[in-house]
């Protein structure tokens, strides 16, 4: 596609500008210009840089959001005509010897971490450690990079480990690395916000040691970036004041050590001071500034939150549309960083910008026809009316499900405990009970025998008595799993089902991945549950496998249960129909669901999920 063909305003636009180029170019043309420009990199550059040239002319009188706007385009351009950037950018430089390799791999580590690529860093910096002794002079530098590298990764505790390491060690620290350690600290704590209450003091702490360090050694770059640290820290505690005089005086110290990418990252900062201090007009100059010191494919991270803090002034200014066109930037250059929390941003904006547009529709319309307008209120009258009428209807029968639901967990409750007397019973009578009768007839016998005849009566009384003890334990665990209030849901089965291993004939396979517990009801929920599938097996199944899975991920525990019986059609059989009914009720009282497949000759396949 061409350009100029597609678009034949551009000819018109362009005899324009030649006429009149020291005129301001109207907004709406440079929109025109630069959406048509935008939609044609990567398919007809050619067509992109003219239009380019277009918005280029020194003469012309941008303003920021459009300069940023130009650098953008520029950048796309540029990067839909570059080849091999990969492998330019994975490039190492020639090792002749082992020094040297050392270190290109500290120059490529900073280069990436000037550019927040800490993954592409940290294997760097690893292999680089591993090569050097603990005692090289370079081995201290290596560490701190490293530390700085997890800051970036947002692991905090491990760059606080290694640097207290550095610290406490008996090797000596060259001055100007101790500096820089300081300072690696001090962002650590800044960033981390750990432990509550005494971060701050630890920002304050190390920076003032790290101020005091590089103003002794005459370290302009710990300086600076001391300078930084506590500007952010006041500004967290919002004394704007103290925040940006350090600020300014962090950029000029960036600046004079020829270090760009500080200087900009500290002229966000200074953009935010002037931001709270509603300075917007100062904090868009700032941010003008820092867009044009540099270049977006030096640092595309960097560009991102400066395009993201030129779209908060911008929001702060209620100019939605350009907003919502530098947060369209900035999630272009993410790039896989931070896209959640973009793409929440360009909602809201893009939320706001079409709301903007339907209230200036909404108006206009009422302006042109007044009796269009009086029919939209009624037609929106109605319309929540029988919204209202909608919901009041719908919570009325799910109040009525929901009491269906109540009664019929009321029922399943009762059904349970009737169950379970019935089951205590008959493990008293059949268990405890015959246990009874032989130590009474036991103990009656050893009264009554000679004595050389006692010694293995009472012998087989003790056993007796422990057996009695053993079926107790057992009846009190039936009722109460002592264990599952311990130690937990994963236990409790395990035990359980141990009671089963061996005598049972069935080959129990049970595997579980609890991380941690949940509340007690629906652990005990969820054990009941289990047991009844169980007890459903044993007693009518005849299987010889079972499988039992419990997993728990996204607010949610999860059972799959499965065993080689017979089988049955769900929904007929009889003999398990109200056990497994009892179940579903319980699952279904906390919000959870039950699932049930079974047919003759298959066994069964029961899942749970329960929310935690």
């Amino acid at each position: 596609m061409v350009f100029l063909r597609s678009c034949p305003v551009f000819l018109c636009l362009l005899m324009a500008i030649s006429a009149t180029c020291q005129q301001h170019l109207p907004t709406e043309m440079f929109d025109s210009i630069y959406q048509n420009a935008f939609r044609a990199v990567g398919s007809d550059n050619t067509s992109a840089m003219k239009g380019l040239q277009l918005l280029l002319p020194d003469s012309m009188d941008h303003s920021p959001a459009q300069t940023a706007r130009i650098k953008y385009l520029r950048y796309s351009i540029s990067h839909a005509y570059e080849q091999g950037l990969s492998a330019v950018e994975e490039r190492k430089f020639p090792a002749h010897g082992f020094h040297e390799y050392i270190d290109s791999l500290i120059f490529l580590s900073r280069q990436y971490l000037d550019r927040s690529m800490p993954d592409k860093a940290i294997p760097l910096l690893l292999e680089a450690i591993s090569s050097l002794s603990s005692k090289s002079e370079k081995s201290g530098l290596h560490t701190i990079l490293l530390s700085e590298a997890y800051r970036q990764k947002q692991e905090y505790t491990k760059g606080i480990a290694l640097l207290n390491g550095l610290f406490t060690g008996n090797e000596p620290l060259p001055d100007e690395e101790r500096a820089y350690a300081y300072n690696r600290m001090a962002a650590l704590y800044n960033e981390w916000g750990q432990p509550p209450g005494s971060s701050r003091d630890s920002v304050f702490h190390y920076s003032e040691m790290c101020l005091a360090l590089s103003e002794r050694i005459g370290s302009i770059p710990n300086m600076a970036a001391s300078q930084n640290e506590l500007s952010f820290l006041f500004i967290r505690k919002k004394e704007y004041d103290k925040a940006l005089k350090l600020s300014l005086e962090s950029i000029l110290n960036f600046e004079a050590a020829g270090m760009p990418f500080h200087a900009m990252n500290a002229m966000i900062n200074l953009s935010q001071i002037y931001r709270a201090e509603k300075k917007f007009a100062l904090a868009l100059k700032t941010v003008d500034r820092a867009i044009g010191m540099s270049e977006i494919k030096q640092n595309p991270n960097l560009y991102l939150r400066l395009y993201c803090e030129m779209a908060e002034i911008y929001k702060s200014l209620g100019d939605m549309k350009e907003a919502y066109e530098m947060l369209r930037i900035s999630y272009r250059l993410q790039g896989g960083f931070f896209r959640d929390r973009i793409d929440m941003q360009i909602n809201e904006q893009s939320a706001k910008y079409d709301l903007l547009v339907k209230e200036q529709k909404i108006k206009e319309e009422k302006q042109i026809n007044a009796f269009q307008h009086k029919q939209l209120i009624l037609l929106i009258i109605l319309l929540f009316s029988f919204f209202l009428a909608f919901v009041a209807a719908l919570l009325y029968f799910r109040l009525r499900k929901r009491g269906s639901i109540r009664q019929k967990l009321m029922e399943a409750v009762v059904e349970t405990e009737t169950r379970e007397r019935k089951r205590i019973a008959r493990d008293l009578h059949d268990g405890l009970g015959p246990e009874l009768s032989a130590i009474n007839h036991y103990f009656q016998a050893f009264l009554d025998a000679r004595p050389e005849d006692k010694e293995p009566i009472r012998d087989r009384l003790q056993q007796v008595i422990s057996g009695s003890i053993e079926e107790v334990s057992r009846i009190s665990h039936n009722i109460s799993p002592h264990v599952l209030e311990k130690h937990g849901l994963e236990m409790a089965v395990s035990n359980y089902f141990s009671s089963f291993s061996g005598n049972s004939g069935i080959q129990i396979n049970f595997r579980a991945d609890l991380p941690e517990r949940f509340d007690l009801t629906k652990e005990l929920t969820l054990y009941r549950c289990i047991t009844e599938l169980f007890h459903n097996t044993l007693k009518h199944a005849g299987a010889t496998h079972v499988l039992l899975k419990i997993w728990a991920g996204r607010n949610m525990i999860r059972m799959f249960y499965s065993d080689n019986g017979k089988g049955f059609l769900t929904g007929i059989n009889p003999v398990t129909g109200m056990g497994l009914h009892n179940i579903r009720h319980r699952i279904e009282s906390f919000g959870g669901k039950f699932d049930l497949e079974s047919a003759p000759g298959k066994g069964i396949k029961a899942t749970i999920e329960l929310p935690i």
